[in-house]
């Protein structure tokens, strides 16, 4: 029994990987939705915005979910070795790799120094979707101390609490209710995305009811409509863009992402578990997955010149993820047997 639960929880992991992939690159395609317009393209546009909105989330739940524990199975010089070597080194690839190809295409421009060297990878100014990787960092580093609490769930459930309390309610209660926000109210031990790193394991490994799994669907739900809801009616009434509701730390967020978790963990996947062509595939996509993230921009703005569609193009927003995640999976495997590329493709 508990062979074949290990199965499920890495095939559902696996799942998660692939769809956040595939759903963060919805979201640059569809970008337009972070610059308000009275038009079709643009409510479309919202609407991939906010299912695809708890990918980035769910990535750092799956860090808890699958890092948490590492104690029982590895040394803590061999986890951070582990970490380096799947993120880091890509990372720090990928970084000059898009420097190099933007003074190439003069899409930037950079003056040698110590402090631009600093800020080129601190700050991720040679692109700017890798600011994922710095809080990623962060979370990294506190796992020596989280790890040490995954037998306490009532401890790590406590910071989870107060966690989403200070970090997801209080800041939209402040805008909504248009009270002062006092910058010192945090939780220091549960501070950045640790939320979800404490959620992810613990949805992990909890076993839930039927209709505690359809309590975190209702709200899943809920945490879409609120955010999409609100950012139509909003915007449409102040003629901008209303952010009221946006921010992967406010709690349609936090809603929507626990949702998907839960959905994905319990979701029907035994068949795919008995059909050894199909899992195969999964894994393997799954394991394209960090690579995928650190390409896909330089694939995009290639497609993008080579196509001449604008991103108010429904083919552009709706077709061309679809192209770019599958230019990248190739490319990602090609990498994967060459004996040096092979490291900046983890």
């Amino acid at each position: 029994m508990g062979k074949t639960q290990q199965k499920k929880r890495l095939l559902y992991i696996d799942i998660l990987n692939i769809l956040a992939c595939l759903c963060v690159i919805f979201m640059h395609c569809n970008g337009i939705a972070h610059q308000y317009s009275d038009t079709a393209a643009w409510r479309q546009s919202m609407v991939i915005e906010t299912i695809a909105y708890w990918a980035v989330p769910v990535y750092f739940m799956i860090s808890g979910a699958t890092l948490l524990d590492y104690r029982d199975k590895y040394l803590t010089r061999v986890f951070f070795k582990k970490r380096f070597l799947k993120t880091g080194i890509p990372f720090a690839a990928w970084t000059l790799i898009s420097l190099a190809y933007k003074i190439q295409f003069q899409q930037m421009e950079f003056e040698p120094g110590l402090s631009s060297i600093v800020s080129l990878f601190t700050n991720t100014t040679a692109e700017n979707v890798y600011w994922f990787f710095i809080p990623l960092f962060m979370v990294y580093l506190s796992m020596p101390v989280l790890s040490l609490l995954k037998d306490y769930k009532h401890i790590l459930l406590y910071m989870a609490g107060l966690a989403f309390l200070v970090y997801s309610v209080y800041p939209v209660c402040c805008i909504v209710f248009q009270i002062p926000m006092n910058g010192s109210i945090q939780i220091p031990v549960a501070g950045g995305y640790i939320l979800y790193v404490i959620l992810g394991y613990l949805l992990a490994t909890t076993d839930m009811t039927r209709k505690t799994r359809i309590l975190f669907y209702i709200l899943g739900l809920a945490g879409a409509g609120i955010r999409f809801g609100s950012t139509i009616l909003g915007s449409s009434e102040s003629a901008g863009l209303d952010q009221t509701f946006w921010g992967y730390m406010k709690f349609p967020a936090v809603f929507l992402a626990v949702g998907v978790f839960v959905a994905a963990k319990y979701g029907p996947w035994d068949k795919l578990e008995n059909t050894p062509k199909i899992l195969r595939i999964v894994t393997t996509l799954a394991g394209t997955g960090f690579g995928v993230y650190l390409m896909h921009m330089i694939v995009f703005r290639i497609l993008q010149d080579a196509t001449g569609l604008s991103m108010e193009s429904g083919w552009w927003r709706l077709v061309m993820p679809f192209v770019i995640y599958g230019i990248c999976v190739v490319l990602v495997l090609i990498l994967k047997k060459i004996p040096v590329l092979k490291y900046i493709v983890p």
